[in-house]
């Protein structure tokens, strides 16, 4: 009821062009007494969480579907509904449609982080149990953060194509002002400041005791809310796309450091003996205790079983198999890789991607990542590439270890360009169906190939337009 409502106030106060910026006058008085118990605070947080399950974020079109095929990995059906993303035509209707989707959707999301962080503002502290206070207001600075950025990987230049392009509106307060757009470099510092502001606020996260971890207060260390490990990964991440790699790397080893403490605030590598169950419901194919930030999709088996099954017909996501085998490196004997061995099934004909599929009875069901604990493994090597190479070529090897390849260590030799090489090769092994991620490190490194297509690289792939109502209205370029 309490997640309904805050739905129901979601609706009410976000609209259109700025649709996310109107507020009709009787929210006025909804939103007064929406926030008067701590109750209110959470009900607004679910709310944002809840309409980022929704098809037109990351249950679909910023998840597997949209934005994922982006990055090649599958192949698409040349008459089926993702053709046009396929070959990253972003004018046609359906392309258009999802992009203002996307567009409105994090804004939408924004819109309500701010209206809490403002309500919080004039919240009395005593209200809130514990140093709940604290946590709502970074949990909240740091989601703002996350889509900002999430916005400017998609629809402003990376900065190693262009820094002083216009980055995307960044909104921190609720107002029917329009926001204007700054720099690439200069959005990317205030995204970093979110980030950084909520890592304070969010410190608890950090220190926690296995009592703690074990208790029911939903604020302690839970991956399907905005965390503070998955704050540190967000902010390597941000660093890495500015080209930081000093910082990057210090983000990214505060979440490596700490995973090599005794009580690792309940993320872990999938456990080896998981691996060998036979049954699919038993099976933890996404790897959901590596999972730092996560979303709990209640509609999945819906999306998840028609996708990626025979099901979905011309609009089914699915590498081929030459392309699974190619992905995984088949040819060089490595078929004994999780991500392969484990994350495909037989159905009927072919074999589909199973990865994410919704399977009867298992414990592993409706959870879909959006950071995961080995995103922090590849940009720590990354960053020690030419200056650490064998702590580089270590930090791979670890992730290999846990995907079943320990007995594939690779050469304590390779020099920086065979490391980016085989970081490239794990992103594609890693983060197929999720997000985008092989697409955006195309991107960041404004490479000219993209693997899977004859398109090159350019601004004309790599960025998406902003939507017409809002370049109309708003005034914005990108």
């Amino acid at each position: 009821m309490q997640n309904l409502f805050a739905l129901c106030l979601l609706c009410v106060l976000c609209a259109s062009c700025n649709d996310w910026l109107d507020v009709e006058p009787k929210s006025q008085i909804k939103e007064e007494n929406h926030f008067d118990r701590e109750g209110g605070f959470n009900d607004q947080m679910m709310g944002v969480y809840t309409q980022m399950t929704t098809q037109q974020m990351y249950g679909l079109n910023m998840g597997i579907g949209f934005v994922e095929v982006l990055s090649h990995t599958y192949d698409i059906n040349p008459n089926g509904t993702w053709r046009y993303a396929n070959n990253f035509d972003y004018t046609q209707t359906t392309s258009e449609t999802i992009i203002a989707d996307i567009w409105k959707g994090c804004y939408s999301c924004i819109a309500n982080l701010n209206i809490l962080l403002h309500n919080l503002d004039k919240a009395d502290p005593n209200m809130f149990e514990n140093d709940d206070y604290n946590h709502y207001r970074g949990e909240a600075l740091g989601l703002r953060g996350f889509l900002h950025l999430e916005l400017m990987r998609l629809f402003a230049c990376a900065p190693a194509m262009d820094n002083n392009a216009r980055g995307v509106p960044y909104v921190t307060e609720y107002s029917t002002d329009v926001v204007g757009q700054k720099s690439v470099g200069e959005t990317m510092q205030m995204v970093v400041k979110d980030l950084q502001d909520a890592l304070t606020y969010l410190a608890r996260d950090a220190k926690p005791t296995e009592e703690t971890a074990q208790g029911n207060n939903f604020l302690e260390i839970s991956r399907t809310r905005f965390n503070y490990f998955a704050c540190c990964t967000a902010l390597a991440r941000a660093y890495l796309w500015m080209g930081d790699t000093q910082n990057a790397l210090k983000y990214a080893n505060m979440v490596i450091d700490h995973h090599t403490e005794a009580f690792s605030a309940g993320f872990n590598w999938v456990d080896f003996t998981n691996m060998q169950s036979t049954k699919r419901n038993e099976l933890d194919a996404a790897f959901t205790s590596e999972h730092l930030f996560q979303l709990y999709i209640h509609d999945w088996e819906d999306i998840g079983n028609f996708y990626f099954t025979r099901n979905g017909g011309t609009s089914v996501l699915n590498p081929s198999e030459a392309t699974a085998q190619d992905i995984y490196e088949m040819d060089k004997g490595l078929g004994n890789d999780y991500r392969y061995l484990k994350a495909y099934e037989q159905d009927g004909e072919q074999r589909y991607m199973a990865k994410f599929w919704y399977n009867e009875g298992s414990t592993f069901n409706n959870y879909y990542p959006l950071i995961r604990m080995t995103e922090a493994w590849y940009i720590a090597a990354e960053c020690q590439k030419q200056s650490n190479p064998a702590r580089a070529i270590e930090l791979l090897n670890q992730v290999r270890e846990n995907r079943g390849l320990s007995l594939y260590p690779l050469a304590e030799t390779l020099s920086a360009d065979e490391i980016q090489q085989e970081i490239y090769k794990e992103y594609r092994k890693e983060f197929v169906g999720e997000c985008g991620q092989l697409f955006l490190y195309y991107k960041r490194l404004n490479l000219s190939e993209i693997k899977g297509t004859s398109t090159r690289g350019s601004k004309s792939v790599y960025v998406l337009p902003i939507p017409a109502n809002d370049r109309e209205f708003g005034g914005y370029s990108n």
